[in-house]
C-alpha cells in the first residue's frame, strides 16, 4: 500500500516548511522566512505532490489525511481523504443514545491526546450531549466504539 510523505506547510509567502516543525523551530522560520501563517498543507502520494488549503492530520497507516469540513472547526463534520486528495468519507458527531443531541455536538481533530479504554487514535467531541472519545473507521466513517472520559475536555 503507497503511503503519504513528506507532509509540509505551505506558508502565505510561499516558504514551505516540514510539518514536524516544533514550536521553537516554527518561530525560528517565522523570523528568517518573514511568513505569517500555514495556508495549505502539501504531501506526496505515489510520486505525485497533492495539496489541500485545509490543516490535515495524517492517518496512522498514511493510507489518508483527515480535516475539518471547509476547513471549519465549527462544521461538526470531518473529511478524510485518500492519499491522492479525493474524498474518502465523511464522519457526522454520532448519536450514541437517547440523549444525543449531534446537531449540538462537535468532533475534534484526531489524534486525541487523551488515551483511554483502548483507544488509541480516537477524535475528542461531544454527542450534543455528553463528552466522549470517539473511534471511527477511517475507511467507511463507522462509528466502532466510544467511551467517556472521567473529566470533562
Amino acid at each position: 500500500m503507497e503511503k503519504i510523505e513528506n507532509l509540509q506547510d505551505v506558508w502565505d509567502n510561499g516558504s514551505v516548511a516540514p510539518a514536524s516543525l516544533t514550536g521553537d523551530e516554527i518561530d525560528q522560520f517565522k523570523q528568517r522566512t518573514k511568513a505569517l501563517r500555514v495556508v495549505a498543507r502539501r504531501w506526496l502520494y505515489q510520486g505525485k505532490v497533492h495539496q489541500t488549503p485545509y490543516y490535515v492530520s495524517v492517518l496512522p497507516d498514511q493510507s489518508g489525511l483527515v480535516h475539518y469540513e471547509d476547513g471549519d472547526p465549527r462544521s461538526k463534520r470531518l473529511v478524510v481523504l485518500n492519499g491522492d486528495g479525493t474524498r474518502r468519507v465523511v464522519i457526522g458527531v454520532p448519536r450514541v443514545d437517547a440523549n444525543s443531541r449531534p446537531e449540538k455536538g462537535y468532533l475534534a481533530l484526531p489524534p486525541s491526546s487523551a488515551s483511554f479504554e483502548g483507544i488509541e487514535w480516537g477524535c475528542e467531541g461531544n454527542d450534543g450531549h455528553t463528552d466522549y472519545l470517539f473511534e471511527f473507521d477511517w475507511n467507511t466513517g463507522a462509528l466502532l466504539r466510544y467511551a467517556r472520559p472521567s473529566r470533562p475536555w
